[in-house]
């Protein structure tokens, strides 16, 4: 528990919250000041918004300029924002606060904002929340609303240099999640203290410069300020010699922790400033902090590099930490599964004699009982695995005493790849065979099912009719088709407008085909793309029917183009951001031929410079595109239907 100066303002109480039943805690939150006195003030971790009706305004112990001292018992007085939304992410279900509620008799009301969820699991505010706390100046965000409503965002805007790319800015705002290439090439998790941020001063301090991992001194002891003796640890280790580690998770079960439990002697390490009870942070740029130490152990095997780099931190002995004692006698005679076989009492071992190919193969997905993890999505017909009782849809928990528990792809293939001979693969049937019915004598007739098309859901491979209340609202759609097009096979949506009428039937969705509106028929191999276009800009007067079909897999075809972008020279591109990427809504002749000639309305941006967009907030889309300068690759999805109209009789 932190305790609290005496001269320090505020009523000081702790409050617990559970997000059970919710998305989020319900909290937004930012790092400013707050002037508690005439001559003292008070820097921290504020609550910038609370989100109605989320857990954090039930228990009516939080409100707006609140400053929060503790979380689960970690001190964030000196904390970034980013280090607060992570402690808040790894919390699970239930957090403990401590709080410092400031008395303000003469400070200027809130201003009234609605507030929305956003990916973090936070809440954003439009507008400021009290005027008693300062909060470092950024230039001010694009309104995304208003764009939207004037055919969104163009290119031929001007925009001020967006925080993120703001050297002066303290605090890392960026997306953490996934995986990026460091200047060398190599690929790092966004997350790792690689791909952190220094500022201009901490710049000019660090006279390191970065290794092929994107590590300094600096970069690392900035991401980890938080953690206890942080050290970085280097070794070569020749191709196909281990490690010499033996790896222990945390005391509390419900923690993910990789410790250290002990050292070969005769190993790699043994030399090193390492010792049992470190907790490994990262190991090439992978982090292992908040993972299982099971699935540590198959990122080390999974490591090609001859160089290795270890992140580590050193506890102090008696500290909650590793949940075995030492190993004093190396190698252990720990077999890991064991821990499966516990949790997972249904499951089995297979063996499977590999010949080339063991015949499998996996996917990475989720399962409503056991969650995310590595599924066998075919089998290869008369292999090994299937005369094993391997079954499609059976979750791989181990591979060879190897957990892949959470692992992800790469590493679940890699175990597979490097795997001879007799391979043990423990595997667990979550789907229950259904037992096949009796014949009966005599089978009723089944009467043919009514379908009310106001109320029908689309399903795949089917044609459908819909019919919607439109009411004179416009559709909000883009689509794609007509013979003038690049698309002259079929009339299909490539974005929907959230205020548009489509949308608010939340029936249709992107890449669905378009055969018939109004009972008229959309043949884009007469039509023209004006034409095809007014079908969809006209305002109905109270219903509208149409006919859909939703391929399964969706109809796409995939092409690139390559842009060498002029310095001060506008593309010339309306863009839509949508969950697949970034729609073009329009196109302003530019002088660049490979936009003119090969890009048309509807198509949908999904990569750029080999950068996915999907799931892209509006702004990062917007600065990519104005920022950008110099060759410019880009991956573009567009619909390739098949012809499903019937020629006119």
């Amino acid at each position: 528990m932190v305790q609290l100066n005496s001269t320090s303002g505020g009523h000081v109480h702790t409050v617990a919250l559970d997000k059970t039943g919710k998305k989020s805690f319900g909290i937004s939150i930012v790092r400013g000041e707050i002037k508690d006195s005439p001559n003292t003030k008070t820097n921290g971790i504020f609550i910038k918004g609370i989100v109605p009706d989320s857990p954090a305004q039930l228990c009516g112990k939080l409100k707006v300029g609140d400053r929060i001292l503790t979380i689960n018992n970690n001190d964030v007085r000196n904390a970034t924002e980013q280090e607060v939304i992570l402690l808040i992410k790894d919390a699970g279900i239930v957090i403990n606060l401590e709080i410092q509620t400031f008395e303000h008799e003469k400070a200027d009301k809130p201003e009234k904002s609605e507030t929305k969820p956003v990916e973090n699991g936070f809440a954003a505010n439009k507008n400021k929340f009290q005027a008693s706390i300062k909060q470092a100046p950024a230039p001010k965000p694009p309104n995304v609303n208003s764009m939207l409503k004037n055919s969104n965002y163009s290119s031929n805007m001007s925009m001020k240099k967006s925080a993120a790319n703001n050297d002066d800015d303290e605090d890392d705002e960026r997306d953490m999640t996934g995986r990026i290439r460091t200047e060398a090439g190599i690929e790092i998790d966004r997350a790792s203290a690689g791909n952190c941020k220094l500022n201009n001063q901490e710049k000019a301090r660090d006279k390191e410069t970065p290794d092929e991992f994107g590590y300094t001194m600096a970069k690392i002891n900035k991401r980890y300020n938080m953690v206890r003796d942080v050290r970085r640890v280097e070794l070569m280790r020749p191709p196909n010699v281990p490690m010499g580690l033996a790896l222990a998770g945390h005391s509390d079960r419900q923690r993910m922790a990789c410790f250290i439990a002990g050292i070969d002697p005769e190993g790699l390490l043994a030399s090193l400033d390492v010792k049992p009870g470190d907790e490994i942070l990262e190991v090439n740029g992978t982090v292992l902090r908040n993972r299982c130490h099971l699935n540590a152990s198959v990122v080390f095997k999974n490591i090609l590099s001859e160089r290795v780099v270890l992140i580590t931190s050193r506890r102090k002995p008696g500290d909650e930490g590793m949940g075995v004692t030492p190993v004093k006698k190396f190698p252990p005679k720990i077999d890991d599964t064991k821990f499966l076989l516990e949790q997972f009492p249904k499951s089995r071992t297979v063996a499977v004699k590999k010949e080339g190919f063991i015949g499998i193969m996996i996917i990475y997905g989720k399962h409503v009982e056991v969650g995310n993890g590595i599924f066998i999505s075919d089998l290869r017909e008369g292999s090994n695995a299937e005369a094993a009782g391997i079954k499609v849809g059976d979750m791989l928990l181990a591979v060879n005493k190897d957990v892949t528990l959470e692992s992800t792809y790469d590493e679940a293939v890699a175990l597979l790849k490097r795997a001879e001979g007799l391979v043990n693969l423990l595997v667990i049937t979550l789907k229950e065979e259904k037992k096949e019915d009796k014949p009966k004598e005599e089978e009723k007739p089944k009467e043919p099912e009514k379908i009310d098309p106001a109320t029908v859901q689309v399903k795949p491979n089917q044609k459908m009719v819909l019919e919607m209340k439109i009411e004179k609202k416009p559709l909000g759609v883009i689509v794609v088709g007509g013979k003038n097009n690049h698309v002259k096979t079929g009339c299909v949506i490539t974005h929907i407008y959230p205020e548009g009428a489509i949308a608010a039937d939340n029936r249709v969705q992107i890449f669905d085909h378009v055969i018939e509106v109004q009972g008229k028929q959309m043949d884009c191999t007469s039509m023209t793309t004006l034409k095809v276009h007014q079908v969809f800009h006209t305002c109905y007067e109270n219903l509208l029917t149409i006919q859909v079909y939703r391929a399964d897999p969706v109809e796409v075809e995939t092409i690139k183009v390559d842009i060498t972008k002029k310095a001060g020279k506008d593309f010339g591109l309306s863009l839509a951001p949508n969950e697949k990427g970034c729609t073009i809504s329009e196109i302003v002749p530019s002088g660049y031929s490979e936009i003119d000639n090969k890009l048309q309305r509807g198509d949908i941006i999904t990569k750029f410079n080999g950068e996915s967009l999907e799931g892209c907030t509006f702004e990062i889309c917007y600065a990519l595109f104005k920022g950008a300068t110099g060759k410019i690759s880009l991956e573009v999805t567009r619909p390739k239907p098949t012809v499903r109209t019937e020629a006119a009789k």
